[in-house]
C-alpha cells in the first residue's frame, strides 16, 4: 500500500471526503455512519495486527474567536495568554 493524503471538509450540510485526488460528497448522516464503521474496523484490524498500544488523537477546528468570548475566558482563567484584538 502506498500512502495517500486524506481529509474532509464541510460544505453546508454535506461533508466532502478527500482521498488522494478524489473527492466524495455525502450528507452528514452518511459521514457519521462511515466514521463509526471505519473506527470499528480500524480497532479490529489493529487488534488483529497485535497492536495493543494506546494512542490519543486530537482534532481542533480553528476559527476566529469572538472578542466578547475572549474577554469572558480571560476573566475565568488569569493564566491564559490571548492576543490583544482591537
Amino acid at each position: 500500500m502506498r500512502k495517500q493524503l486524506y481529509g474532509a471538509r464541510v460544505e453546508g450540510v454535506d461533508v466532502v471526503m478527500i482521498v488522494g485526488d478524489k473527492e466524495c460528497r455525502m450528507e452528514y448522516r452518511v459521514a457519521l455512519n462511515l466514521a463509526a464503521m471505519l473506527y470499528s474496523s480500524g480497532k479490529e484490524a489493529k487488534a488483529a495486527a497485535g497492536d495493543h498500544s494506546t494512542e490519543i488523537v486530537g482534532l481542533a477546528r480553528l476559527t476566529d474567536a469572538n472578542l466578547d468570548e475572549l474577554k469572558a475566558q480571560r476573566s475565568k482563567d488569569r493564566t491564559a495568554v490571548f492576543a490583544t484584538v482591537e
